[in-house]
């Protein structure tokens, strides 16, 4: 090869490197959109659980069976910042802001002795409440590419003590954290509105002293919505 021919290919090598370099440059610099996000959230807890126990000599079983509903909805925007660095996503900040919590509950408890003590079935049907809570902010995150997550996050109770609700049945706390949503993160900081939409279901026995079962549905989905 002349000296010529070999000044070319080194040129044209060089090039090649110079492209390349631009090219991973242009993939590292962050890009970044704003959006107006908003919650809705749907969060229940159903649980029929019983418990055996011997008053006098007789046979008692007291069942609770009761019905719980928070929802969770943003009275107003909260402007995020996405950014896109390197194939990875942030938020900033990294919660969803003005958000109004609804929580309803109702129920009955029932009270069944055995004979010679007793016979029949006792009722006490719940009044149903309804108890709000406004101001509320919930974090999320990026879990894995293209995924949203929400960090642990204790949701507001029931005004009423009607259903009984045992230890082992509170012990099952639903939790916007129980699912995840999925989103194009290429595509979110781009400027690209879109929507994560999360659900799950979860079914708990209980076995022992208590025996029944707690079902506990959630469902969300966050809006980001272009600015």
């Amino acid at each position: 090869m002349g000296l010529a021919a070999m000044k070319a290919s080194c040129g044209l090598a060089l090039l090649f490197v110079i492209a390349a370099l631009a090219g991973a440059a242009d993939a590292a610099r962050p890009t970044r959109a704003a959006f107006d996000v908003t919650i809705r959230a749907t969060v229940t807890k159903d649980w029929n659980t019983a418990v055996e126990s011997k008053e006098g000599g007789c046979t008692v079983v007291r069942r609770s069976i009761g019905h719980r509903t928070v929802t969770l909805r943003s009275s107003r925007p909260t402007r995020v910042v996405v950014r896109l660095r390197s194939g990875r996503a942030s938020f900033s900040p990294s919660n969803v802001h003005f958000v109004t919590a609804t929580v309803v509950q109702s129920g009955e408890n029932r009270t069944r002795r055995a004979a010679p003590c007793g016979s029949g079935t006792e009722r006490k049907r719940c009044r149903r409440t309804t108890r709000r809570a406004a101001g509320a902010s919930f974090r999320f995150f990026r879990s894995v590419p293209d995924e949203l997550s929400f960090r642990p996050a204790t949701l507001p109770a029931s005004s009423s003590r009607c259903p009984r609700e045992s230890a082992a049945v509170r012990s099952n706390r639903p939790g916007l954290s129980d699912a995840q949503g999925q989103i194009s993160e290429v595509a979110l900081a781009g400027g690209a509105p879109q929507t994560a939409f999360a659900s799950s279901e979860v079914e708990t026995d209980l076995e022992g002293l208590e025996s029944g079962r707690v079902v506990e549905r959630v469902h969300w989905s966050l809006t980001f919505a272009a600015r």
